[in-house]
């Protein structure tokens, strides 16, 4: 007999690098590849997350699901280990070849699904600068919708694009006008085809007005937004290096919609903002 006992320490620290390796070093392939299933549905959950309209719930629930399981996959595998600290029997598929085969396979796997996910439904991003306050604040983690439906954005909507100047670049900004539509600005003021536009999303911070031979901050245009563009600004209108400065976005530059943030962190006060948490953004 060939008796190799387990170490429960190492089923549990197995399990921890990839849930449901433990099992598979414990003799439990078929509870270990169950485990591995599990694991790749943690995207598609996520997707329904960010196209429910309970997000702060599904959030929460997400959350604790997703530590609880994690728990659960690597206590299960130290009990099953501890119950073999004394006799095991080594399977065909105890061996280390075995063991590293499946974490690749996993992140092969995982990487491909991910890369596939991200371009076609959902992304994560970080908001970096105050360009979009006070709607999005630096610190701010957000899901954008990037699926094909969100690649066609109307008035007010957030998006993620490519950045004109720099194409490596992503930013963010709010939709002002859309093809065809005349955009004026007049000592701060928003005109939309000669209408004036109620932003009580802007913010301005400084009271001063440039004119038209200094900047176009604050006076602007009219311009017609070219078919398929767009004209883009930043809700810190005074802070903000958008479409006045450098032109329209094209339809084919845009990667998705900003839906909602799923975490919120003040780095100058050092905390948590729980209440943005779940947020929809609008």
């Amino acid at each position: 007999m060939n008796n190799k006992p387990r170490k429960w320490w190492v089923a549990g620290l197995l399990s921890l690098c990839e849930p449901g390796l433990g099992q598979i070093y414990n003799g439990q392939a078929r509870k270990g590849l169950i485990f591995f299933a599990v694991s790749f549905l943690w995207m598609p959950l996520l997707i329904f997350c960010v196209n429910s309209n309970k997000i702060q719930l599904f959030i929460v629930l997400f959350v604790i699901f997703a530590v609880f399981y994690y728990i659960a996959v690597i206590a299960d595998a130290i009990y099953s280990g501890h119950k073999l600290k004394i006799n095991y029997i080594l399977k065909k598929y105890n061996k280390t070849i075995v063991y590293i085969g499946a974490v690749i396979f996993v992140f092969v796997i995982n990487t491909v699904i991910s890369s596939y996910i991200k371009s076609n439904y959902i992304q994560a991003y970080k908001i970096p600068s105050k360009s979009n306050e006070p709607t999005l604040l630096v610190g701010d983690h957000i899901l954008a919708d990037q699926s094909l439906a969100a690649r066609d954005p109307g008035h007010g909507d957030f998006i993620i694009f490519e950045y004109p100047p720099d194409p490596e670049k992503d930013f963010i900004k709010r939709v002002i006008a859309i093809g065809s539509d005349v955009v004026e600005i007049q000592d701060k003021v928003l005109l939309i085809n000669n209408m004036v536009i109620n932003e009580n999303y802007v913010i301005h911070s400084e009271s001063r007005i440039l004119s038209v031979g200094i900047a176009s901050r604050d006076n602007f245009g009219p311009v017609t937004v070219p078919e398929n563009s767009y004209f883009v600004m930043g809700d810190n209108r005074d802070n903000s290096y958008d479409s006045r400065f450098w032109g329209f976005v094209e339809k084919s530059k845009i990667k998705g919609i900003v839906k909602n943030i799923y975490w919120s962190w003040d780095n100058e006060l050092f905390k948590v903002r729980w209440n943005r948490i779940g947020a929809k953004i609008e």
